[in-house]
């Protein structure tokens, strides 16, 4: 059995605030829905960081099975808790349509 993957180019996102980001595209599948939640979570844990870099350790995510047939959408990012090495962040990507993927990371900080 062959199985062939069809890749897709991943929309750039605007950062409106530090733990939101949006980005308008024509239809996308879930891989490519997940990847544009870390690019969100990434963007507001390096807000968080400050003089240190953050950097991924850990993802989940949960996708709904709601379809991304094109248009607008949000990653709404959020801090669970910090502490001095670490980030515990969620996320969550939806569009007029609903809810997409949910979202979880860890993120180690290193000293700058």
């Amino acid at each position: 059995m062959t199985t062939r993957i069809q890749t897709q180019t991943i929309p750039p996102l605007t950062v409106e605030t530090d733990s939101r980001a949006s980005f308008t595209a024509d239809a996308l599948d879930a891989a490519a829905l997940c990847a544009l939640s870390i690019r969100a979570m990434q963007a507001a844990a390096t807000t968080l960081a400050g003089a240190a870099s953050a950097k991924l350790v850990s993802i989940s995510h949960d996708v709904t099975g709601t379809s991304f047939d094109g248009g607008s959408a949000a990653v709404e990012s959020r801090a669970d808790r910090q502490t001095r090495t670490l980030i515990f962040m969620g996320a969550e990507l939806s569009s007029p349509a609903g809810l997409h993927v949910r979202s979880t990371a860890i993120f180690r900080l290193d000293a700058a």
